[in-house]
C-alpha cells in the first residue's frame, strides 16, 4: 500500500516537473519569435512607442464601467434628494403601522366561520333562551361581546336593544380602525412628495441647461435622475399602504355586516317577545 503510494506520488512530481519544463520551453519560443534579431536604435523606439501609450487607454475604459455600474440603496437615496427624508419616515410609519393592525387581526378572535347560522339555528330551536345559550358557548368572540352587552341594557325592549349594540359595535369599531387613518394618509401623501422631488429633479434640470454652455446628455442626467427615483421611491411606499389599507377596511367592514346581521336577527325575536308571540 505505502509503495504503491509512493509510486503515484513520484508520477505526479514527474507531470509536474515535465510541466513545468514545457511551459518554460514554450514561453522561450515566443519571446525568440517576438523579439527582432538586430534591433536598431530607431525600430527600438518605434516599438517601445506604441507599447506604452495603449496602456493607459485600455486601462481608463475598464475602470470607468466598473465604478458606474455600483449603484446601492444609499446612493440611490443621495441622488434623490431631499424628498427621500419624508419618504423615508413615511415608510417606516406606515411599515409599523401594518405590522401591528395584522398581528392585531391574526391574535383577535373577532367572529368564527359560520357564526350566524349557528346562531339561526339556535334562535329557531329554543328562541330568546336558544339565543343566551348560543351566546355562552361562544363566549370570547368580539361579536359575542357586543351582542351579550347589548342584550344586557335592553330590558327585553328592542329599541333599547338597538341602542346598545349601536353603542358597543361603535366602541369595537373605534378599536379596529386603529391606524387606518395613518396609513390612508401614508398611501396619500407618498406619491405627492414623490411628486414634489420629480418636480425639484426636473427644476435643477432646466437649472443645469441655463448655466452650460454646451447641452449634452450628462448635463440633465443629474435633474433627471433624481426626478425618476423619487417619483419610484414614492410609489414604493405609496402601494404597500393603500393595499393593506384596502386588505384591513375589509375586515372591518366584513365585521361590521357579521354584526349588524347577528343584531337584526335577535332584534327579530325581541319584536315577537315584545307582541307576545313567543314566550
Amino acid at each position: 500500500m505505502n509503495f504503491s503510494c509512493n509510486l503515484t506520488k513520484k508520477k505526479i512530481a514527474l507531470s509536474f516537473v515535465t510541466l513545468l519544463i514545457t511551459i518554460f520551453t514554450l514561453a522561450e519560443k515566443i519571446e525568440a519569435q517576438a523579439a527582432p534579431a538586430a534591433p536598431t536604435t530607431e525600430s527600438t523606439q518605434t516599438t517601445e512607442a506604441p507599447a506604452e501609450t495603449p496602456a493607459p487607454v485600455a486601462e481608463a475604459p475598464a475602470e470607468a464601467p466598473q465604478q458606474e455600474s455600483e449603484i446601492g440603496l444609499v446612493k440611490l437615496f443621495v441622488t434623490g434628494g431631499w424628498s427621500m427624508w419624508p419618504l423615508l419616515l413615511s415608510s417606516i410609519v406606515g411599515f409599523g403601522v401594518i405590522l401591528e393592525r395584522m398581528y392585531f387581526f391574526f391574535t383577535a378572535k373577532l367572529i368564527r366561520k359560520g357564526y350566524n347560522q349557528d346562531l339561526q339555528d339556535a334562535i329557531d330551536a329554543s328562541g330568546m333562551n336558544g339565543i343566551e345559550e348560543f351566546l355562552k358557548a361562544n363566549e370570547g368572540q368580539k361579536i359575542t361581546d357586543v351582542l351579550k352587552n347589548g342584550m344586557e341594557v335592553s330590558q327585553n325592549d328592542p329599541e333599547i336593544f338597538a341602542a346598545g349594540i349601536e353603542r358597543e359595535a361603535g366602541e369595537v369599531m373605534t378599536l379596529l380602525e386603529k391606524g387606518l387613518t395613518v396609513l390612508s394618509a401614508v398611501s396619500t401623501i407618498a406619491p405627492l412628495v414623490g411628486f414634489l422631488g420629480t418636480v425639484s429633479g426636473m427644476i435643477n434640470a432646466f437649472d443645469a441647461i441655463a448655466n452650460a454652455d454646451q447641452v449634452n446628455a450628462k448635463v440633465v442626467a443629474g435633474g433627471i435622475k433624481e426626478a425618476l427615483i423619487t417619483t419610484a421611491a414614492g410609489l414604493i411606499v405609496a402601494i404597500p399602504a393603500m393595499t393593506f389599507y384596502q386588505y384591513l377596511q375589509g375586515r372591518v367592514a366584513f365585521f361590521t355586516s357579521e354584526v349588524e346581521e347577528a343584531a337584526n336577527k335577535i332584534y327579530k325575536e325581541y319584536l315577537k317577545l315584545k307582541a307576545g308571540k313567543r314566550a
